[in-house]
Protein backbone atom coordinates (compact mmCIF):
# COMPACT_ATOMS: atom_id res chain seq x y z
CA UNK A 1 0.00 0.00 0.00
CA UNK A 2 1.72 3.16 -0.75
CA UNK A 3 -0.30 5.77 2.01
CA UNK A 4 0.10 9.06 2.22
CA UNK A 5 -0.92 11.26 5.30
CA UNK A 6 -1.36 15.12 4.20
CA UNK A 7 -0.46 16.35 8.02
CA UNK A 8 0.95 19.90 7.81
CA UNK A 9 4.75 19.44 9.23
CA UNK A 10 5.68 19.60 12.95
CA UNK A 11 1.82 18.70 13.99
CA UNK A 12 0.94 15.29 15.30
CA UNK A 13 4.87 14.67 15.49
CA UNK A 14 3.97 11.94 18.09
CA UNK A 15 2.20 10.03 15.90
CA UNK A 16 4.24 7.04 14.62
CA UNK A 17 4.34 6.72 11.00
CA UNK A 18 6.90 4.41 9.71
CA UNK A 19 5.96 3.47 6.48
CA UNK A 20 3.57 6.01 5.64
CA UNK A 21 4.58 9.11 3.60
CA UNK A 22 4.32 12.63 4.71
CA UNK A 23 3.28 15.02 2.90
CA UNK A 24 2.65 18.55 3.93
CA UNK A 25 -0.44 20.29 1.68
CA UNK A 26 0.14 23.77 3.86
CA UNK A 27 2.50 25.44 6.63
CA UNK A 28 1.78 26.47 10.08
CA UNK A 29 3.69 30.08 10.91
CA UNK A 30 3.77 31.28 14.21
CA UNK A 31 2.13 34.58 15.04
CA UNK A 32 3.23 37.26 17.81
CA UNK A 33 0.38 37.37 20.14
CA UNK A 34 0.26 39.58 23.75
CA UNK A 35 -0.60 37.11 26.90
CA UNK A 36 -0.22 40.12 30.01
CA UNK A 37 -3.80 39.37 31.45
CA UNK A 38 -3.57 36.36 33.62
CA UNK A 39 -6.92 36.67 35.08
CA UNK A 40 -8.79 33.10 33.36
CA UNK A 41 -9.79 30.10 35.22
CA UNK A 42 -10.60 27.78 32.01
CA UNK A 43 -8.03 27.74 29.19
CA UNK A 44 -9.17 26.05 26.08
CA UNK A 45 -7.26 24.44 22.89
CA UNK A 46 -8.93 24.62 19.89
CA UNK A 47 -6.44 22.48 18.02
CA UNK A 48 -3.14 20.59 18.32
CA UNK A 49 -0.74 23.05 16.59
CA UNK A 50 -2.89 26.28 19.28
CA UNK A 51 -0.90 24.04 21.31
CA UNK A 52 2.70 24.12 20.03
CA UNK A 53 2.59 27.60 18.76
CA UNK A 54 1.51 28.65 22.17
CA UNK A 55 4.46 30.06 23.98
CA UNK A 56 3.29 30.13 27.99
CA UNK A 57 2.22 26.83 28.72
CA UNK A 58 4.21 27.02 31.42
CA UNK A 59 1.44 29.47 33.25
CA UNK A 60 -1.45 27.31 32.91
CA UNK A 61 -0.68 24.98 35.66
CA UNK A 62 -3.75 25.99 38.09
CA UNK A 63 -5.73 26.01 35.03
CA UNK A 64 -8.89 24.11 34.22
CA UNK A 65 -8.07 22.88 30.65
CA UNK A 66 -10.08 21.89 27.62
CA UNK A 67 -8.84 20.32 24.34
CA UNK A 68 -11.20 19.98 21.08
CA UNK A 69 -9.68 16.30 20.77
CA UNK A 70 -7.01 13.44 21.24
CA UNK A 71 -4.46 15.02 19.29
CA UNK A 72 -4.74 18.43 21.33
CA UNK A 73 -5.04 16.40 24.16
CA UNK A 74 -2.05 14.33 23.56
CA UNK A 75 0.07 17.38 22.65
CA UNK A 76 -0.62 18.63 25.58
CA UNK A 77 0.21 15.54 27.55
CA UNK A 78 3.97 15.89 26.19
CA UNK A 79 4.01 19.33 28.36
CA UNK A 80 2.82 17.68 31.38
CA UNK A 81 -0.97 19.49 30.78
CA UNK A 82 -4.00 17.50 31.41
CA UNK A 83 -6.98 18.68 29.40
CA UNK A 84 -10.65 17.25 29.24
CA UNK A 85 -12.09 16.65 26.14
CA UNK A 86 -15.61 15.32 24.93
CA UNK A 87 -16.07 11.65 23.52
CA UNK A 88 -16.49 12.79 19.98
CA UNK A 89 -14.43 15.44 19.03
CA UNK A 90 -15.88 18.66 17.89
CA UNK A 91 -17.42 21.93 19.49
CA UNK A 92 -21.18 20.78 20.59
CA UNK A 93 -19.04 18.36 22.12
CA UNK A 94 -16.49 20.47 23.98
CA UNK A 95 -19.37 22.55 25.28
CA UNK A 96 -20.70 19.71 26.97
CA UNK A 97 -17.53 19.41 28.88
CA UNK A 98 -17.26 23.05 29.39
CA UNK A 99 -20.35 23.72 30.89
CA UNK A 100 -19.73 20.22 33.12
CA UNK A 101 -16.13 21.05 34.25
CA UNK A 102 -15.56 24.71 33.96
CA UNK A 103 -14.19 26.95 36.85
CA UNK A 104 -15.37 30.00 37.07
CA UNK A 105 -16.85 32.47 34.34
CA UNK A 106 -13.07 33.56 32.53
CA UNK A 107 -12.02 31.59 29.80
CA UNK A 108 -9.21 32.00 27.26
CA UNK A 109 -9.65 30.55 24.25
CA UNK A 110 -6.46 29.60 22.07
CA UNK A 111 -6.45 28.78 18.56
CA UNK A 112 -5.25 29.58 15.02
CA UNK A 113 -5.97 32.54 12.95
CA UNK A 114 -9.36 32.20 11.48
CA UNK A 115 -10.01 29.38 13.67
CA UNK A 116 -13.70 28.53 14.45
CA UNK A 117 -15.65 31.15 16.63
CA UNK A 118 -18.50 28.72 17.98
CA UNK A 119 -17.25 27.99 21.64
CA UNK A 120 -16.18 31.55 21.92
CA UNK A 121 -19.99 32.54 20.75
CA UNK A 122 -21.77 30.08 23.17
CA UNK A 123 -20.01 31.43 25.67
CA UNK A 124 -20.29 35.38 25.38
CA UNK A 125 -24.36 34.24 25.01
CA UNK A 126 -23.97 32.49 28.53
CA UNK A 127 -22.67 35.41 29.92
CA UNK A 128 -18.86 34.29 30.29
CA UNK A 129 -15.64 36.45 30.12
CA UNK A 130 -14.04 35.31 26.61
CA UNK A 131 -10.34 36.37 25.89
CA UNK A 132 -9.33 34.94 22.21
CA UNK A 133 -5.26 34.25 21.44
CA UNK A 134 -4.48 33.47 17.80
CA UNK A 135 -0.58 31.99 18.17
CA UNK A 136 -0.59 30.58 14.63
CA UNK A 137 -1.85 30.41 10.97
CA UNK A 138 -1.86 28.17 8.26
CA UNK A 139 -0.65 29.52 5.22
CA UNK A 140 -0.75 27.36 1.56
CA UNK A 141 1.90 26.41 -0.79
CA UNK A 142 2.09 28.74 -4.24
CA UNK A 143 2.38 25.76 -6.41
CA UNK A 144 1.52 21.70 -5.41
CA UNK A 145 2.75 20.31 -9.24
CA UNK A 146 5.65 18.95 -7.65
CA UNK A 147 3.39 17.09 -5.40
CA UNK A 148 0.98 16.05 -7.99
CA UNK A 149 3.12 12.45 -8.85
CA UNK A 150 3.14 11.15 -5.71
CA UNK A 151 -0.52 11.64 -4.76
CA UNK A 152 -1.36 9.85 -8.42
CA UNK A 153 0.66 6.82 -7.06
CA UNK A 154 -1.11 6.79 -3.89
CA UNK A 155 -3.71 4.32 -2.81
CA UNK A 156 -4.66 5.62 0.43
CA UNK A 157 -4.54 9.12 1.35
CA UNK A 158 -5.50 10.82 5.34
CA UNK A 159 -6.64 14.21 6.13
CA UNK A 160 -5.89 15.60 9.62
CA UNK A 161 -7.42 18.60 8.74
CA UNK A 162 -10.46 20.15 6.93
CA UNK A 163 -7.87 22.48 5.58
CA UNK A 164 -5.86 19.98 4.02
CA UNK A 165 -9.03 18.16 2.27
CA UNK A 166 -9.94 21.47 0.97
CA UNK A 167 -6.22 21.97 -0.31
CA UNK A 168 -6.44 18.48 -2.06
CA UNK A 169 -9.37 18.41 -3.82
CA UNK A 170 -8.64 21.90 -5.28
CA UNK A 171 -5.40 22.04 -6.44
CA UNK A 172 -4.45 18.31 -6.54
CA UNK A 173 -8.12 16.07 -7.01
CA UNK A 174 -6.85 12.50 -8.15
CA UNK A 175 -9.72 10.28 -7.30
CA UNK A 176 -10.01 7.58 -9.25
CA UNK A 177 -8.85 4.36 -7.17
CA UNK A 178 -7.96 6.28 -3.97
CA UNK A 179 -9.66 5.45 -0.29
CA UNK A 180 -9.56 8.80 1.50
CA UNK A 181 -9.12 8.69 5.28
CA UNK A 182 -10.01 11.64 7.85
CA UNK A 183 -10.23 11.31 11.50
CA UNK A 184 -12.63 13.63 12.22
CA UNK A 185 -16.42 13.88 11.40
CA UNK A 186 -16.17 17.30 10.32
CA UNK A 187 -13.35 16.73 7.89
CA UNK A 188 -15.56 13.72 6.97
CA UNK A 189 -18.79 15.12 6.28
CA UNK A 190 -16.56 17.97 4.35
CA UNK A 191 -15.34 15.42 1.55
CA UNK A 192 -18.92 13.83 1.73
CA UNK A 193 -20.12 16.88 0.31
CA UNK A 194 -18.28 16.49 -2.53
CA UNK A 195 -19.82 13.45 -3.35
CA UNK A 196 -16.90 11.59 -2.24
CA UNK A 197 -16.99 8.28 0.59
CA UNK A 198 -14.32 8.48 3.10
CA UNK A 199 -13.66 6.50 6.19
CA UNK A 200 -13.28 7.76 9.67
CA UNK A 201 -9.69 6.64 10.99
CA UNK A 202 -8.54 6.48 14.51
CA UNK A 203 -5.75 8.14 14.04
CA UNK A 204 -4.24 8.27 17.58
CA UNK A 205 -4.48 4.30 17.95
CA UNK A 206 -1.40 2.51 19.35
CA UNK A 207 -0.71 0.53 15.87
CA UNK A 208 -1.69 3.91 13.33
CA UNK A 209 -0.89 0.79 9.92
CA UNK A 210 -2.51 -1.48 11.77
CA UNK A 211 -6.37 0.53 12.18
CA UNK A 212 -5.78 1.13 8.35
CA UNK A 213 -5.94 -1.85 7.84
CA UNK A 214 -8.65 -3.34 9.71
CA UNK A 215 -10.71 -0.50 7.97
CA UNK A 216 -10.04 -0.49 4.53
Amino acid sequence: MNIIDTRAKGNFEFVEMNSIKNIPLFKLVPIEYSFEDKNFQNVIFQSSPAVENFRDLNSLQDKQIFAMGKGTEATLLQSNLVAKIPTSPGSDGLMEIIKENSKGDDYLIVKGEGGLDQIENELKEMGKNVKQICCYKREKFQNYEHLKEDFERANIIIFPSKFSAEIYFKEINFTHQKTFLGISPRINKYVESLGFKIKLLDYFSDNLEKKIKEII
